[in-house]
């Protein structure tokens, strides 16, 4: 049984035989995507391109079962005489010759990460985790797939910069294969024969016409601009594959992270290797006219809220609201004195009757202004010393300020003060009497109306 260069060697000889008049070598195939290879290639005399074969899949085939040798290097050499004579036939200039070859460039953008070797031979511009590269179609009339990549050495012998190659690859992309936005619903009506009519997706699929490396319009601006205006704003960028991407307008529907574990799971069943672009998503900042990480949008928000209508990032705390005729409840508001003046109706005094490390802030002049009697304060006898009037707050102490309730302790105190009380004079002293569950419940129409911190949302705001 043959080792793998023991049947590259018995592959290469019986291809001659097939083809005498064409040169048959092996050939070394290093290529982006994880799709480097050693295999046979073939070029007729006369020919400026050869065309190479992955023996891989056919050296397996072997291993499985030896007794096909004979048919299985039969099959590689008819192939190579069918593809032989495929050979598209061009002058070598038109890839050479930059004035020739500009108006053929197309764009493909591929992970840097799995290519960073490959890339320090590469002109490429790095625009996140993933690379612009770029590629000359060659003029074959049955497969628009077929491509040259333009190598550092290509580029010196064209004589102009990486950002004028940019250029032109842009311009040409945008007139040899035009960027393509539809609907998914509208994509799988096309995919289906008409048999199914489904209602807009929030899904968009982007690529180009053709297909081929389709994800290459996220670097198309006007493009990008465009479908902003189709989306109405901004836009999750979700890669699909190096092929095509999906976009979603960022409305508040969708958030990053669950739009990146669906992104890492599909790449994880779905994807191949050849086809794998990233784990990340994207977005496009239809004001600043940005497509980056949508992290990265995420940051610069937060950096620069008030460039985006969007509240600077607060500092809140979970604590324990206790309301007259209401059940105690948790809440979660921010560490501000005014966050706090707003909870309890004024301004705020607070006492520290318990061992616990808890304070309990109040309206200072909660008795004065006549507000409701809410729940007593008792010695450790059991006896009142004094009625809070309004609602108040359990909060946590820390060594410098206010802070959040440990669960024990909102436990504690929940169960502390869980009964609502009506009070009762009885000659100089005064009485509590717990309020029934379904006393309480008649009371839910006259709770108090207490703003609560609505959770800070990391995006702009509509224009109205």
């Amino acid at each position: 049984m043959m080792n793998f260069d023991e049947f590259l060697e018995a592959t290469r000889t019986r291809v001659q035989e097939e083809l005498p008049d064409t040169q048959v070598k092996i050939q070394q195939v290093n290529k982006l995507q994880g799709e480097s290879y050693v295999g046979i290639s073939v070029q007729p005399e006369g020919a400026v391109a050869a065309a190479t074969f992955n023996i891989g899949p056919a050296f397996e085939r072997y291993q499985a079962d030896p007794s096909q040798e004979s048919a299985i290097l039969d099959k590689i050499a008819s192939d190579a005489r069918q593809v032989s004579a495929a050979i598209p036939v061009f002058e070598v200039n038109s890839i050479t010759d930059y004035e020739s070859a500009k108006s053929h460039l197309v764009m493909q953008v591929v992970p840097v990460e799995p290519n960073k070797e490959m890339l320090e031979n590469i002109p490429h511009k790095t625009v996140e985790d993933i690379a612009v590269v770029y590629r000359v179609e060659l003029p074959h009339p049955e497969d628009s797939s077929a491509t040259t990549l333009v190598t550092n050495q290509l580029l010196d012998q064209y004589g102009v910069t990486s950002e004028q190659l940019h250029a032109d690859a842009v311009a040409a992309q945008l007139a040899n294969h035009p960027p393509v936005l539809k609907n998914m619903s509208e994509m799988m009506a096309e995919m289906s024969g008409g048999m199914f009519d489904m209602p807009e997706s929030p899904m968009w699929v982007a690529t180009v016409e053709g297909g081929m490396n389709g994800a290459s319009v996220t670097q198309l601006p006007d493009f990008l601009q465009e479908a902003a205006d189709r989306l109405g704003g901004d836009y999750f960028v979700l890669p699909s594959s190096v092929h095509e991407v999906l976009f979603i307008r960022d409305d508040g529907s969708f958030e990053r992270d669950q739009l990146e574990s669906m992104v890492r799971g599909v790449n994880a069943t779905e994807v191949s290797e050849a086809d794998f672009l990233s784990d990340s998503v994207y977005h496009y900042d239809s004001d600043d006219h940005i497509f980056e990480k949508a992290v990265t949008f995420e940051s610069r928000v937060a950096e620069s809220p008030e460039l985006y209508g969007a509240e600077p990032t607060r500092d809140t705390m979970t604590v324990l609201l206790v309301e007259p005729n209401q059940h105690p409840r948790p809440v979660e508001i921010g560490t501000e004195l005014e966050d706090l003046q707003a909870a309890v109706g004024g301004y705020i005094e607070v006492v520290y009757p318990f061992d616990e490390p808890v304070g309990l802030v109040m309206n200072e002049e909660g008795k004065l202004d006549g507000l409701t009697l809410n729940r007593a304060l008792r010695d450790d006898n059991g006896e009142i010393y004094d009625v809070v009037a309004g609602s108040f707050l359990v909060v946590g102490l820390t060594d410098e300020d206010f802070g959040s309730l440990s669960p024990d302790q909102m436990k504690a105190f929940e169960e502390k003060f869980h009964s609502p009380e009506v009070f009762v004079r009885m000659g100089r002293g005064i009485m509590a009497v717990p309020l029934p569950d379904e006393k309480v419940e008649k009371q839910q129409e006259k709770k108090l109306d207490v703003p609560e911190l609505k959770p800070h949302k990391k995006v702009k705001e509509e224009a109205l």
